[in-house]
């Protein structure tokens, strides 16, 4: 572990040296350097720059597309790139590879398929790597000739940022969020990371009075934010205990729990409510190896988490830990071969009711890189159903690596590389808009101006007339001839709203029912209807 912190704290000083320099005084051997290290941010520039000089050199343009193809800034300059060195040499064959992967991650399937094909005439003992790569190609045809029928919300500047924002993870009445951020506020500051990002931290924000608008992010401060990286891989429903995952220099890969301020007057932990407290070690029996993200059962007596051996790359599997009546934890089961394959799953979240596990996988039917699966687990016999792809475009042929959930299966949170972001990964509300519609319920009171407040409307014909502003249908609700009391009930929406009587001047007004949160009965609505 010292050889290791020593070789991170020299990569630090001598990213520090490159950030000090002048682009113009940098080369090809410092952004080589940056390249062997993935440090793809840092090398793009100065490749573009030495491209221009030296327009020829292939090597450089390869690894330039390289470093466009890994860090989402412009596939479709990659694409060029790997274009014209294939063009100008047939038998570019790690070039075709990569050529292929380019046309897979901008949805050019057929191309990414020849591309494919191309390299292993060039490359036959690459068949069987290749062949994992043409099925997702045949998966993602499926998918994206058959998508589901959602809405992608990005959850706006409010909550994203121009920096990778990812990893949310919502209450069950969708009023808190939490989720990770590699912003320039973080207590890292501008200092970046072997990867050429800024460190990550955990940031909260949580809807208040119910109007449905996100307070700005805060983030979740020291006793769970460092310089290092902090993540926030899963939640209690009621957010009283998140799961945070740490990777420090001198420690990482292993998980904490952090749980909400006790109330004032209760004493309870029932979250959120900020400011949580100092994260702590997970119990020895989940933190054997290495640990990345996590998933508590609503009671706290299961804990799915994924799991892979030190110092080895990939291998992530998905295990499973019950709670023993005396407290502690049964040795950890992984879970069977119906969920975990030859390839990385990652990210379980249980849902409320415990019945389904949702979790990402690069095995199964995926699209491309990690896919978004569900299983319906049985927890009397502990068997899983066959895992079902969430489809396209829940899942793209990028990497999609976390969902959560919310109780009535209407609503999901993700994140996601799409066009019209901010950036980079933003975070993502996502309607099922084949689940049964939200129905809010109003309950109201209709007021006369001659009638207060000496006595109760007067006996009168009324209506209130709610017309939905985006599809035009119109709801009809009639007042109590004689109290004025009325009851609406109306789908999620934005609304005009016409309130007339006969001998008073209608009343009008816009109105937005939120689709935030599974509160059925709004707070009381009421109107004043003067005389004309």
């Amino acid at each position: 572990m010292r050889s290791i912190l020593v070789v991170m704290l020299l990569f630090v000083i001598s990213l520090g040296h490159f950030q000090t320099k002048n682009l113009s005084k940098l080369g090809e051997d410092d952004a080589n350097e940056h390249f062997q290290h993935k440090n793809y941010l840092m090398a793009i520039p100065i490749y573009r720059k030495e491209l221009k000089k030296y327009p020829d050199n292939d090597q450089m343009r390869y690894k330039l597309a390289k470093c466009l193809l890994y860090t989402r800034i412009n596939r479709q300059e990659a694409v060029q790139h790997l274009e014209k060195l294939v063009n100008k040499n047939d038998k570019y064959a790690e070039a075709w590879k990569e050529l292929g992967k380019a046309y897979h991650l901008t949805n050019q399937l057929e191309k990414a398929e020849n591309a494919y094909k191309k390299y292993v005439e060039l490359k036959p003992k690459k068949e069987e790597e290749i062949k994992y790569f043409l099925k997702q190609i045949a998966n993602a045809r499926v998918y994206m000739n058959n998508p589901v029928n959602v809405t992608f919300q990005n959850m706006g500047p409010e909550i994203n940022s121009d920096e990778p924002d990812y990893y949310p993870f919502v209450n069950n009445t969708e009023t808190f969020l939490g989720f990770t951020s590699r912003r320039k506020e973080n207590f890292g500051g501008k200092k970046v990371e072997m990867d050429g990002y800024r460190s990550s931290d955990v940031y909260f924000s949580k809807i208040e009075d119910g109007n449905g608008k996100w307070i700005k992010p805060v983030n979740a401060g020291k006793l769970i934010n460092t310089g290092f990286d902090e993540q926030i891989v899963g939640l209690k429903k009621d957010a009283s205990e998140l799961v945070i995952y740490i990777d420090h220099v001198d420690k990482y890969g292993d998980l904490y729990t952090t749980t909400s301020k006790p109330d004032s007057k209760s004493g309870a932990t029932a979250g959120p409510n900020f400011p949580y407290q100092k994260i702590k070690l997970i119990d020895p029996i989940i933190n054997e190896k290495i640990e990345t993200s996590g998933s508590f059962s609503e009671d706290g007596s299961v804990f799915f988490f994924t799991r892979r051996d030190k110092f080895q790359e990939g291998n992530n599997d998905l295990f499973m830990v019950r709670r023993l009546p005396s407290g502690k934890w049964a040795p950890a089961q992984k879970l069977p071969p119906t969920i975990n394959t030859e390839y990385n799953e990652d990210f379980p979240f249980l849902s409320e009711d415990c019945q389904t596990l949702y979790f990402a996988s690069e095995g199964h039917n995926s699209m491309g890189g990690y896919d978004l699966f569900r299983t319906v687990w049985n927890p009397e016999d502990n068997s899983f159903s066959k895992p079902e792809n969430l489809g396209y475009p829940i899942n793209s042929t990028d990497d999609d690596r976390s969902i959560c959930v919310t109780p009535d299966n209407r609503v999901g949170y993700v994140s996601a590389f799409r066009p019209g972001g901010f950036g980079d990964l933003d975070i993502y509300r996502i309607k099922f808009n084949e689940t049964d519609q939200i129905i809010r319920i109003l309950i109201g009171q209709l007021w006369l101006g001659d009638s207060i407040p000496e006595h109760q409307p007067k006996e009168i014909i009324s209506s209130i007339i709610a017309t939905n502003k985006t599809t035009n249908q119109e709801f009809t609700f009639v007042p109590h001839h004689k109290t004025g009391r009325f009851v609406m009930s109306l789908p999620a929406g934005k609304y005009s709203i016409l309130v007339n009587a006969n001998g008073y001047k209608d009343l009008k007004e816009e109105m937005e029912i939120s689709d935030f949160g599974h509160i059925e009965i709004e707070k009381e609505k009421n109107y004043l209807l003067n005389k004309k």
